[in-house]
């Protein structure tokens, strides 16, 4: 397994949550806009054009920061990424599409809500720190 590891490029072994976040967002924001899956809380918190602008800000920002983090390389002793605003591109719109997301389940939801959007909100704020550490 361990030769497999060694194989993968090094953007993919030097960042994995990174390139594992990114591409969790694909399928839901595609299947969002597609119409094959929806979301109660988006949906009756926002507005059709609403919704659908959302899935397209999680497809954009997810294939942004893929874009961003396929561009590390190594240079001497160093990750440096040649795409970075892309890459902090697609961290600002992820971040906010975690907070929309979170934001409208504990408004439909009430405190009730919190515990499903809690992964939200820790996620829209180490997006944000991600993005400021990148900025440094």
């Amino acid at each position: 397994m361990r030769h497999l590891v060694l194989r993968l490029p090094v953007w993919i072994r030097a960042q994995p949550l990174d390139c594992m976040f990114a591409l969790l967002g694909i399928l839901p924001g595609v299947a969002s806009l597609a119409g094959l899956a929806t979301s109660r809380a988006l949906e009756t918190l926002l507005p059709w054009w609403a919704a659908q602008l959302w899935a397209l800000i999680l497809i954009v920002g997810c294939g942004c920061w893929l874009a961003g983090a396929s561009s590390v390389r190594e240079r001497d002793g160093h990750l440096v990424a040649s795409r970075l605003p892309l890459f902090l591109l697609g961290l600002r719109l992820l971040s906010l599409a975690c907070l929309v997301y979170a934001v409208a389940i504990v408004v439909i939801s009430g405190w009730a809500g919190l515990l499903a959007a809690y992964p939200l909100l820790v996620g829209a704020a180490g997006l944000y720190i991600r993005r400021v550490g990148l900025t440094r």
